[in-house]
């Protein structure tokens, strides 16, 4: 009796280390399709979606968030760069806009944002190791057109790893899906109301004007006009500073001017700023308008005149197109419409 005992099969114990790949096995499917349905996508049929399931009772697999990501090499993380310093998340409310909107969507989706600024050379450096290593599953690039990205841009279009940029900041075209806005629609509208108002002497403050989106935004606004610019005022950067060194450039040069459209919003505040400073009013003797639709534009006095951009719908679409890349789909370039704001400057 006591050797019958002994002999008796002992009940199985449930394997240690259980993958994706044995559910796959037992259930005669590919790694891919068992993904899938563990993250309840689409395109998988019930029949093989009631396999899975039956796979995973049999194995013992634990279909956990960790455990996925370490079978499919996943950190469950995306990165978003600001190609700028840290310190424009707080001069610039579309960036914290950006920001906010993006961390957001990733969460819902249980991905977390990695935050990093690539402003100068050394942090630039840092970042592309921190890609090489494989940290993050995907990029989101929020980056002015400022020169010393090259090779930042180079890398990440060398990568087998999904990257989206936000707007269109570069003079040469790149392998890289872009979302961002149709500026035309908005800018043009803008310059027929310029039109309408009866101003005969327009100049333009305008940053990066040898960018594809910032020379777009100005043809489409000439167009509107229906007659050429009094003069084009470059601006270093999108600045409320930047924005008032250009419009105090204007007035210094004499070109007896009467609106003045700015690239940005922030440009548009740092013009009223300098108007003001000669003693002189907004909209009255020269009238001033913006492009953004920024939550600055509601806090200049008078409020501005503005192209409205969908900058949080900016953020959500970024989201929804590395997540797709994520899991297969190539990410793609979609653009967003603008909109005419006519509030008091202008």
């Amino acid at each position: 009796m006591a050797e019958q005992e002994y002999s008796r099969p002992r009940p199985r114990r449930r394997r240690e280390g259980i993958t994706i790949q044995d559910v796959a096995n037992v259930a005669g499917v590919s790694i891919g399709t068992v993904s899938r349905v563990l993250n309840d996508r689409n395109w998988v049929s019930p029949a093989t979606r009631e396999k899975v399931a039956e796979a995973v009772r049999k194995t013992g697999f634990t279909a956990n968030a960790r455990a996925r990501a370490l079978v499919m090499q996943r950190t469950n993380s995306v990165a978003l760069i600001l190609g700028a310093a840290p310190t424009a998340l707080f001069e610039d409310p579309n960036y914290a806009l950006v920001l906010q909107e993006a961390s957001r969507e990733l969460a819902e989706a249980n991905y977390s944002l990695v935050f990093l600024t690539a402003a100068n050379t050394a942090e630039r450096d840092r970042v592309a190791a921190f890609i090489r290593a494989g940290h993050v599953d995907a990029v989101m690039l929020v980056s002015p057109a400022e020169s010393g990205h090259d090779a930042l841009l180079d890398l990440l279009e060398s990568r087998a790893l999904p990257v989206v940029v936000c707007g269109n900041p570069f003079a040469e075209s790149r392998r890289l899906a872009l979302v961002h806005t149709d500026d035309a629609p908005g800018c043009e509208a803008l310059g027929r109301h310029f039109a309408a108002q009866g101003y005969q002497r327009t100049a333009v403050i305008v940053a990066y004007p040898e960018t594809l989106g910032p020379r777009q935004r100005v043809e489409a606004f000439t167009r509107g006009l229906g007659r050429d610019l009094v003069h084009i005022e470059p601006a270093a950067r999108y600045s409320q500073a930047d924005g008032y060194a250009a419009m105090t450039a204007l007035l210094d040069a004499g070109h007896e001017i009467d609106s003045v459209f700015a690239t940005s919003d922030l440009l548009a505040a740092g013009a009223i700023e300098a108007v003001r400073a000669r003693s002189l009013e907004v909209p009255d003797d020269i009238a001033v308008a913006g492009f953004d639709d920024s939550a600055i534009a509601s806090r200049t006095v008078p409020a501005l005149t503005t192209v409205h951009q969908p900058v949080a719908a900016v953020a959500q679409a970024m989201v929804r197109e590395v997540l797709q890349a994520i899991e297969g789909t190539e990410a793609t370039t979609r653009m967003l419409p603008t909109e005419l704001v006519v509030r008091e400057s202008a």
